[in-house]
Parts: C-alpha cells; structure tokens; sequence
C-alpha cells in the first residue's frame, strides 16, 4: 500500500472514526498503515475531541506518515451538538474510488484484507459492497461469542435487499465493509437530502440500506477483523444504548428507508416484519411500564404515523405480510447457520 501519487485519485479511503479510545487507538492505526498490495491509500482519522489522549496518538502516526494520512482533530465535540460530522467534514475529504471503515476500537488482523476486497469489487461491479466475518472481543481483549443479532456469520454469502428487510442484521461489522465510493458521490442533491433526513438509529444500516438500493453486497466467510464489543462503560454505541428501549427509534427509522427507497429508487422495500415488531414492541412496553423512556419511545410512533387511530390501522396493514415473511425468515435463518 502507498500514497497516491501526484495527479492521482487513491484506490481506497480508509476512514477512522475517534473518540476517547486511548487504549485501542494504536493497535487499530497500525492494522491500517500495515495494509500490502499494489493499491495507492489514503487514511481519513477523524477525532471528535477526545480528552483521553487519543489526538496525540493520531497527530504522531500523522507526522510519521504525512503523505498517507489526513488528521481531522475536532475542538469541539460535534457529535454532542448534533453535527452529522461525516457528512459535514469526512466525506467532503473523500477521493478514493472505494471506502473501507475501521473504528478506533476495532483492528483489522489480514495484512491483505484491503487487497482482497479490492480486488473483489474490481471484478465484480454487481456488488456495490464486500464485508467478511469477524472475530469478536470484550474491552479487555477476551474472545467473545459471535454478535449474531447484528451479523450472521457465515460461508460465502450474497446479501440483497431481501434479506435487510427480514430483520436487523447486516451483512457485516463496520471494520469489515467497503463500499464504492460512487454510492455516495454520484447521489443527485435530491437524493443527498432525501438520505441525510433520514432519522436512523443505526447508522451501519442506513449505510447498508444505501448499498443494497445499488446493487448486492458479497459477504466473505474469510476472518480479516476484530470487533471490540463493549457493552459496559467506554464512549461505544452498544455501552451508550445497552438496556435502552429503542423501539421507537428504529420504528421510525424503518419508516423513513420505506420512504426513502421508494421516492429516490422507485422501490418498494418490504419491511413490513420490522416494522410491525417494532411498533409493537413500542405499544407492549409502555403499556407495561410507563417510564418517560417507554413514552418517548411509544409517542414516537403515534407521532410518525399521525395519531393511535392511524397506527393500530397501520400495524393491521403490516399484519399479513409480516406473517407471510416468518418462514422465509426461518429459511433464511437455516441457510446461514449450514452454509
């Protein structure tokens, strides 16, 4: 791997997302910089003001490799005043013709891993993605077991769109995908505007979403990362969320990709299963317990949809078709344990 030469466009972005992550940091940067292959690079590391240490880390491996790396060091923590600090100050910045991810806390373990995928999505321009299995890891580095609620590990798999409107999971973890960067440059203003209101909780899958619209997303049974999977303490989004009800954020969330695929791609998204669990899941649990944070959850619905009349209509719709994908989920389920 090199830096792109004068005049050229490099092969690949890798951007690195930071915030007080100290401990992992160099372990991730030097996966990165490690990378082999004949493919020029380019190495985007945003840090959202982290106080723990984390820029200075950033700034060194900076000034070793200036050619290669572009610091983007934050003053003021933007995700804390609402600032999409992705939309508004990485993907500006972003030349390569495909995007790899790895998060301060994840590594990559297979020096070849961007080659691979490179390679992959050279030959086969169907794809719009390629992801890999991972190996998983609590905050202290212990081996942990497969986060199958969010990824389905697998043998050779290709993901579509059908498959992401079964449920929640995607083809793979953050520091296993990479996209063409087209997926985000060639979008219309229209287009562009329409995506950034969408109101996602998880922003994995409202990338995912993006990919699928475009094309199929090849998922390698090949291990080439570690995803720390940090459910207690630390600044991760699973310690942030763990034990929080948010059914009606991902309610609201499925609605808008509903919206969205439909006005942009002239596609009917069939996520009725989603939507149906999770608009329910909203009602049951406040009717349970009426916490502010089961309200908040449950009014974001009603709110959504107009109104209590307008949302038992609207899960009465969804009713059927949610039924009628049950045993397709079933068969989905079975041919990603035995494939």
């Amino acid at each position: 791997m090199r830096a792109a030469r004068e005049g050229e466009d490099p092969t690949v972005s890798v951007l690195m997302f930071v915030y007080n992550q100290v401990a992992y940091l160099e372990r991730a940067i030097r996966s990165v910089v490690g990378q082999v292959g004949d493919f020029s690079a380019e190495i985007i590391i945003h840090d959202d003001a982290s106080t723990d240490g984390s820029r200075e880390i950033i700034q060194r491996y900076a000034d070793r490799y200036p050619d290669l790396i572009i610091p983007i060091l934050q003053e003021e923590n933007q995700m804390q005043q609402g600032v999409n600090f992705i939309n508004r100050f990485i993907t500006p910045r972003v030349t390569g013709k495909y995007i790899a991810y790895c998060e301060g806390d994840d590594y990559w373990t297979d020096s070849r891993k961007l080659s691979c995928q490179i390679d992959i999505l050279d030959r086969n321009p169907e794809y719009s993605g390629v992801c890999h299995n991972c190996v998983v890891i609590d905050a202290s580095g212990n081996h942990q077991k497969p986060v199958g609620k969010f990824y389905p590990f697998r043998k050779d798999f290709v993901y579509t769109l059908k498959e992401l409107s079964y449920e929640g999971r995607m083809p793979g973890h953050t520091a296993s995908v990479m996209i063409r960067s087209s997926l985000l440059g060639n979008m219309t203003d229209e287009e562009r505007e329409q995506f950034r209101l969408i109101r996602h909780c998880v922003g994995d899958r409202k990338r995912t979403l993006l990919m699928l619209l475009n094309g199929s997303v090849l998922c390698m049974h090949r291990t080439m990362s570690v995803y720390r999977y940090v459910t207690k303490g630390g600044t991760s989004w699973n310690a942030r969320v763990r034990g929080k009800n948010l059914a009606g954020r991902y309610f609201v969330q499925e609605l808008d990709f509903r919206r969205f695929a439909k006005k942009c791609y002239d596609t009917d998204l069939h996520n009725d299963y989603v939507l149906f669990g999770t608009g329910v899941m909203a009602c049951l649990r406040v009717l349970r317990d009426s916490s502010e944070e089961n309200v908040t959850q449950y009014r974001m619905v009603v709110d959504a949809l107009g109104g209590r009349e307008e949302l038992i209509r609207f899960l009465m719709a969804r009713f059927p078709r949610a039924l009628l994908t049950l045993p397709q989920k079933a068969m989905q389920e079975i041919k990603w344990r035995i494939g």
